[in-house]
């Protein structure tokens, strides 16, 4: 009975040092994956932070980056801006120098024009230094027309003119202008295929200007300005022009030497001749005369100012021009304008 008793409580012992040990080990394992556990989560949590910080930096210098790019792209387009107005302001520049915007029929300035000569150096040379020649050994020729605008004869000779690629003076005269309905049209004409266009003033009439063969100093500017005002009125109110020719020519008169003053203080060249085909002198003449008589005053000049008229009185200056620039090349002479 005694035996039966301690069998039991060696069981009960025995079975009791089971439980605790697995109590034991339970408790170990729990406690080792609760640690295991929330050292996991802990170190995913840092890698989340990282990766957080990480997008975080890149976040912030992408945004960097595409306000640096902003900020480039903004400088690019002030300086496009910047350069587009310059170019702009420029081409303004150049539009003007190119007579683009001017008023004036398209007529070319001296800068512009590279069929034109510089009368303020051409004409102190030829007309007042004595025996001139040029040192280049060109043979240069300049074709000046006076009083027209005329109603048939200016369009015949612009038509010769071009039909052999030349360009000339052309010294116009205010009351032609008026006179003739179709002035204008053919003014600008003159302006588009290249010629000088030049004043010879306004009346024309010898007892205004000049009285008692002496320059009237006044009365002279005042009729040139009267015919630079027609002039405005049909190419535009920006042409301009600085070369005028006397009626009559500048060495006929007395007192011009108070003449020669005001216009050197206004700029304005006075430009006489050194060549003419007489078509002045009386009545209309043929062409054979004509001719002879520019032989005879080109003689061995390398540089000629030729006189002649533009007139339909003066038929015979349309008939004889072609001969005359036959005779000019033969002789080796280039043609030019004063401007």
């Amino acid at each position: 009975m005694k035996r039966r008793r301690t069998t039991r409580r060696s069981k009960k012992v025995k079975y009791m040092k089971k439980y605790i040990l697995f109590l034991t080990i339970l408790f170990i394992s729990t406690f080792a994956i609760f640690t295991f556990v929330n050292k996991f989560r802990h170190d995913i949590t840092e890698t989340k932070a990282d990766i957080i910080d990480n997008n975080s930096d890149k976040k912030e210098t992408a945004e960097n980056n595409s306000k640096s790019d902003d900020d480039i792209n903004k400088d690019i387009d002030e300086s496009d801006d910047n350069i587009s107005q310059d170019i702009e302001e420029n081409e303004e520049d150049l539009d003007i120098e190119n007579n683009k915007t001017l008023d004036n029929s398209g007529y070319l300035t001296l800068e512009e024009d590279i069929n034109a000569d510089d009368a303020s150096v051409v004409v102190p040379e030829t007309m007042y230094k004595w025996n001139f020649y040029r040192e280049d050994n060109k043979k240069i020729a300049y074709l000046t027309f006076d009083d027209g605008p005329s109603e048939h004869s200016t369009e015949q000779i612009l038509d010769i003119l071009n039909a052999n690629d030349i360009k000339a003076t052309f010294f116009t005269l205010g009351s032609s202008i008026e006179r003739n309905t179709r002035s204008e049209e053919i003014l600008k004409r003159m302006a588009k295929e290249g010629h000088a266009i030049a004043s010879h003033g306004y009346s024309h009439q010898y007892s205004i200007l000049y009285p008692n063969r002496t320059v009237d100093v006044q009365a002279v500017l005042n009729d040139f300005e009267k015919n630079d005002k027609l002039l405005k009125d049909k190419l535009g109110k920006d042409f301009s022009t600085r070369l005028i020719r006397l009626p009559g020519g500048h060495s006929s008169w007395n007192g011009t030497a108070a003449l020669d003053v005001e216009l050197e203080n206004r700029g304005i060249i006075q430009v006489d001749w050194n060549s003419l085909n007489g078509d002045a002198e009386g009545h209309d003449k043929p062409k054979e005369v004509l001719l002879k008589n520019l032989q005879e005053t080109v003689l061995d000049q390398d540089v000629v100012i030729v006189l002649m008229h533009d007139t339909d009185s003066k038929k015979g200056t349309v008939d004889y021009l072609q001969s005359a620039i036959d005779y000019l090349r033969g002789e080796g002479f280039e043609f030019r304008t004063l401007k």
